[in-house]
Order: C-alpha cells, then structure tokens, then sequence
C-alpha cells in the first residue's frame, strides 16, 4: 500500500546503492529534487512522498509517525531489492528516518544522514509545538522555519490546501519528540549536517546524534541557513557522497 509513497527521481536499473530522501514538514519531491538530481546516478535517489501533498493531495495526511515509519520501511526493504539503504531526512523529515531505520532492523542502512535538525531525545523547542495553533500564527512560523515564502501568507485558497499535511507534519513529529518514545541507538553510522547561519537549531542538539548509534557519528556544516535543500543541493549531495563506505 505504501509502496507509492517511494518515487524514483531518475531511471535505474539494479542500482547499488538507493538513497531514501525524507522531506521536511508539508513538503514532498519537489523538496528533494535538486538533491536527487546532484546526486544521481549513485546512489540511485528516491524521493519520499507521504499522503496528503502533491500527487497524493486527496489521501489523508498521517499523523502518527511510528506507523508511518513502519510502513515505509516494508516499502523500502521491498523496493530496494538487496541494494544498499541509505537515509537522509531533512529537519523534521530527519525524525523519521531515524524512525524508519529502526523499524528496517535487522536490515540496516548503509548510512543514516540528518541535517538541520536536534536529536530525538533533546529538549524540544516551542516552535515545534504549533501545530494547533491559530492559522495565522501556525503559517507565521512555518515561513520563519523557511518552508513557505512570505508572499503565501496572501494566498489563503493556497494554504487551505497545504494545511492539513504541514499540521500533520509538524503534530506528528512535535508528539513522538515530546512523547514516552524510547531512543535506542541504530545499527548504522549516522551523518549529521547542519548550516552555520541556522538559527533554529543548536549544535549541542546536533551533537546529541552521536548517542543514538552504535556504529559511529560524523558532523559536517555548510555555510547556509536552515534550508539545505533549498539553498545548497549540490553541496549537501557531495557530503552525503563523502560518507558513503
């Protein structure tokens, strides 16, 4: 069922090595495309598009992440056909993939990668709790976090659309980081990346990934803000390469 949820950004035959690319907040393809495409062929890229965004517009959004984790990692383990599993998630979309690289044991990922965003297990910042706030306030903070321009503050038929997976989003990953989640360690090295100029998040927090594997923690930093994807695709793709084994 999930199994649409995967998106191949490039044709492949048999890659080697697949790279699972998780989204931030409310986002899908569009988000890590640039990334895909920087790097393509290998790893061979795959876009992670849950419910409620893009072409899955009319599903509804999931708000519980150990479920979703749970059923992209069946998904991957089928798609990925014996190659190696890399994961990378972008701010909030980090959380799942940690989440989903616990759910692939005893398979595990050649490399889990994390940028612009505090280990699970740190102090949870307010931002990530509004969720529920009014519209005006939520879609405020959604533009601070950089993941919608100012100018849609203006399009109100535009965030009618976008809403329910941005709440979805931002609820499911407030509620599992704030929740009685256990934070075991993954059996795989975990990369952590993070832009000097962002503000939203500390790097003690970045650090604080270290505890969460057993088989290593590697940190790099580029000179951007919180929006790697964004702002610095072909500079986070050459990090991420330089992590492989």
């Amino acid at each position: 069922m999930s199994a649409h949820w995967l998106v191949d950004l490039v044709p492949a035959e048999r890659p080697k090595r697949v790279a699972y690319l998780f989204p931030h907040a409310g986002a899908g393809v569009s988000a890590v495309l640039a990334l895909g495409r920087a790097l393509a062929p290998d790893p061979h890229p795959v876009a992670i598009r849950l419910p409620g965004r893009e072409a899955l517009l009319d599903e509804p959004p999931v708000a519980d992440l150990p479920a979703l984790a749970r059923q992209l990692a069946d998904a991957i383990r089928t798609h990925a056909d014996g190659a190696q599993i890399i994961l990378y998630g972008h701010s909030s979309g980090s959380v799942l993939a940690y989440e989903t690289a616990r759910a692939l044991e005893p398979r595990t990922a050649v490399l889990l990668a994390a940028s612009a965003q505090q280990a699970p297990g740190t102090s949870v910042s307010t931002a990530a709790g509004c969720w529920d706030r009014p519209d005006d306030e939520f879609f405020a903070q959604v533009v601070a976090d950089g993941y919608l321009p100012a100018d849609l503050l203006d399009a109100p038929d535009i965030l009618e659309m976008v809403a329910p997976a941005l709440r979805a989003d931002y609820r499911a990953t407030h509620e599992h980081l704030t929740g009685a989640a256990r934070w075991t360690p993954v059996a795989s090295p975990i990369l952590t990346i993070r832009g000097t100029q962002d503000h939203t998040v500390a790097e003690e927090d970045i650090a604080a990934w270290s505890a969460l594997t057993t088989r290593g923690h590697t940190t790099a930093q580029l000179t951007a803000g919180h929006n790697l994807l964004r702002d610095r695709p072909a500079e986070l793709a050459d990090v991420l390469r330089h992590a492989l084994p």
